[in-house]
């Protein structure tokens, strides 16, 4: 039976390794993940691969669009120089090498597509290829999608009505119930400062989970500890962070409290 509340890594464990890499992704799972956030763009020739900014110039050795550049001059740069530990040479993944990580160690996905400043079809199509191998793969049980543009959740819902949406927000939304079900969404995706307890007796009344999300300095005045304390306590479903082996043991000295076991 499956721990709840599950911890995603965010980017992977990018607290430890260079974010959004398949290092990332496995150190996660290694540390006790349930499985990991990853953000997708699209080549220029068309390869989805994960990568959180539209530029390579922050995570790579490299400058330029990520929609500029074939998967193969990608494949060239180093994603994993400049990050603690010895992660030089580390590859830009592709979408369907995650998949396999996915399969091969029974992880739950949660695939942001960043097109919150972008509403042009690229990122319409992005995601519906996206979902599509979802569901070739038969893995729609195991990843959901999210995106701080609701509208492209709400579109991506109309054309594969079997994939699982969930809606980003940093702050309250009103009436949260009315609201998801314009979208037809599954879940909410808040950051750790729109977890209240209105969030959450809304979000349980209309049956949507909870995946929550921790904040950087300075969006929170609190450690990313404390945050991931307060979610556990607070009941979400989900508990995306960048430090997932701390959430796992949080997770179970919680668990411990509750059981009435010292730890």
């Amino acid at each position: 039976m499956t721990a709840s509340p599950l911890i995603l890594g965010h980017r992977g464990a990018m607290a430890y390794a260079p974010e959004n890499t398949l290092e990332a992704f496995e150190l996660g799972a290694d540390q006790g993940a349930d499985g990991m956030e990853i953000d997708i763009h699209a080549t220029k020739d068309g390869v989805i691969v994960a990568i959180h900014d539209d530029t390579i110039d922050r995570t790579s050795n490299g400058t330029g669009r990520v929609s500029e550049l074939t998967f193969a001059e990608l494949r060239r740069l180093d994603f994993g120089t400049g990050n603690a530990g010895d992660y030089a040479g580390a590859l830009i993944p592709t979408l369907d090498e995650i998949f396999d990580l996915v399969e091969r160690r029974s992880l739950v996905l949660n695939i942001e597509v960043k097109d919150i400043y972008r509403h042009d079809a690229t990122y319409g199509e992005l995601a519906r290829r996206a979902a599509d191998e979802v569901l070739r793969r038969g893995l729609n049980e195991q990843v959901f999608f999210s995106s701080f543009n609701h509208t492209s959740m709400a579109q991506l819902k109309i054309s594969h009505p079997d994939v699982r949406t969930g809606l980003l927000h940093m702050m309250s939304l009103h009436e949260i119930g009315h609201y998801a079900a314009t979208t037809q969404a599954d879940a909410i995706h808040p950051a750790q400062l729109a977890v209240t307890p209105e969030t959450m007796e809304q979000a349980r009344a209309a049956n949507l989970r909870v995946n929550a999300w921790t904040m950087p300095a300075p969006f929170s005045s609190l450690s990313e500890t404390e945050q991931i304390e307060q979610l556990i306590a607070a009941g979400v479903d989900s508990i995306i962070t960048n430090i997932p082996d701390v959430a796992v043991a949080q997770r179970a000295a919680a668990a411990a409290l509750s059981a009435g076991v010292l730890v």
